[in-house]
């Protein structure tokens, strides 16, 4: 394949896929915000930021980790920027710890969506309820936090194979070269 080519069609896959990332996240944002049910509302943004985290560069993966912990405080109608800060800082090291450290692997974006939650939840709690002395503050992070970290890991593997589908079709072109092997090399 011609290399300029390649680069059009590289940065053409480039714009769809981050399309339909941020589709994605517009999608997920109107169904936690619109959809009610008797179980808890997971936050869908978290695993959503870091599946694309896990594939992504980490200035990009920053910039989305903002963008949907923004929406995520809307949706959530929490103070704007809390849940943005963390996210933005949490999809910045998973996109380092896969880029450097971890293998791309279902469990380990299952252990960390599961750290991030429970970090969010956990300085949620601390900032608005135990921070001001409230007497139920452990039972509505027993009954209200807890479930919603298990909800939301369960939905980690929904958008995991999601947007490895979408990497992996919309991706770097890879191009495999077979080496034919000729007498005519002269060895001195």
């Amino acid at each position: 394949m011609n290399i300029d080519k390649k680069k059009k069609k590289e940065k053409r896959n480039g714009i769809i896929r981050w399309f339909i990332y941020y589709l994605m996240i517009a999608a997920v944002y109107i169904y936690m915000t619109t959809v009610s049910l008797p179980l808890k509302t997971p936050l869908l943004l978290i695993p959503v930021s870091l599946c694309i985290a896990m594939y992504e560069e980490p200035f990009n993966s920053a910039l989305t980790g903002l963008v949907a912990g923004m929406l995520l405080d809307s949706a959530e109608g929490t103070l704007i920027g809390f849940s943005g800060i963390i996210l933005m800082w949490c999809c910045l090291f998973t996109s380092l710890l896969f880029a450097v450290i971890m293998k791309k692997h279902f469990i380990n974006i299952l252990l960390i969506t599961a750290g991030v939650t429970f970090i969010q939840g956990l300085l949620r709690y601390l900032f608005y309820f135990s921070i001001w002395d409230y007497n139920e503050g452990f039972n509505i992070f027993y009954h209200e936090f807890l479930p919603v970290i298990a909800m939301t890991n369960v939905f980690t593997a929904l958008f995991y194979y999601l947007i490895k589908f979408l990497v992996k079709h919309l991706g770097v072109i890879r191009e495999n070269f077979i080496e034919e092997k000729s007498d005519d090399i002269v060895r001195e």
